[in-house]
């Protein structure tokens, strides 16, 4: 059930949205994806695509976790490479409103003078969710959420 956006006093109030259920299929900090992405999968052969570049750097790379894309899909989101360690981010909540689905994410830099691991990293996040075909957008939490 999505409510319409209500004007009071000058503010707009985003509609709100029904929840979607996800899991996580890959979280972590190391990946062969270097560059900031934010990927929709509907098909194996883009998964099969995405999971090797993402893999590319490990000896024994694991195979991709299974998804049935007539029921569901793949949503991913990389932060790209950073030069060391203290970097994170997190896909938190998915909503359907309307036609669209939201997909709400919270990055996180390292605190100022924090002691962090001195190495590159690639922090992502995977999931997986019921398929659906209709707009998907992106949308950035506030950290303090």
């Amino acid at each position: 059930m999505a409510l319409s956006p209500i004007l009071s006093s000058g503010l707009v109030i985003a509609s709100v949205g029904q929840a979607v259920p996800f899991s996580t299929l890959a979280k972590g900090f190391v990946s062969g994806m270097h560059e900031p992405a934010q990927i929709v999968i509907r098909s194996r052969d883009a998964w099969a695509a995405v999971w090797g570049r993402h893999t590319r750097a490990q000896v024994q790379p694991p195979s991709a976790p299974p998804v049935d894309f007539s029921r569901d899909m793949v949503v991913g989101i990389f932060m790209g490479q950073r030069g060391t360690g203290g970097y994170e981010i997190e896909i938190t909540r998915v909503e359907r409103a309307d036609s669209q689905l939201r997909v709400y994410y919270r990055s996180k830099d390292p605190e100022p003078g924090a002691m962090v691991t001195q190495m590159l990293t690639q922090p992502y996040h995977v999931i997986k969710l019921p398929r659906h075909d209709g707009p998907l957008v992106f949308l950035r939490e506030d950290p303090s959420r």
